[in-house]
């Protein structure tokens, strides 16, 4: 019976082992599995707009129209903007323009509540919360 029980116990330490590691492994993950999500910095009744997809890295953030983004966002003219999110009240859509004074249009309207990834190839200068 000796040779037996020694097999038993050495199967159960390596199982022992095995459910060890696989704790010790998720653990780390866990830890990591928590990123930012959008909107967690874009306060209610505001239209943001981040340096990077999914509403991640630097933002800025508005209430009202933005006449010229360059003068109100310290990296809209160094950095294009890849992720934008209309968290207003109004119920009101956003219409962003590739320049300053609300010219040339681009896209569609960014309805109230929508999230969106854009092309992140072309600068952005003004916005204007006018559609539906």
């Amino acid at each position: 019976m000796g040779p037996v029980r020694h097999v038993t116990l050495a199967v159960a330490a390596a199982f022992t082992l095995a459910v060890s590691a696989a704790f010790t492994l998720a653990i780390p993950g866990a830890a990591n599995a928590a990123p930012s999500t959008w909107g967690d910095d874009c306060p209610s009744s505001y239209f943001c707009v981040w340096d990077g997809y999914s509403g991640t890295g630097h933002i800025c953030k508005w209430q009202d129209d933005s006449f010229n983004w360059y003068e109100e966002c310290s990296w809209a003219d160094t950095s294009y903007p890849k992720s934008v999110y209309n968290h207003g009240t109004s119920g009101l859509g956003v219409h962003i323009y590739r320049y300053p004074g609300m010219e040339s249009q681009i896209g569609n309207c960014v309805t109230k509540g929508k999230k969106v990834n854009l092309a992140g190839n072309y600068f952005i200068g003004s916005h204007e919360w006018n559609c539906y």
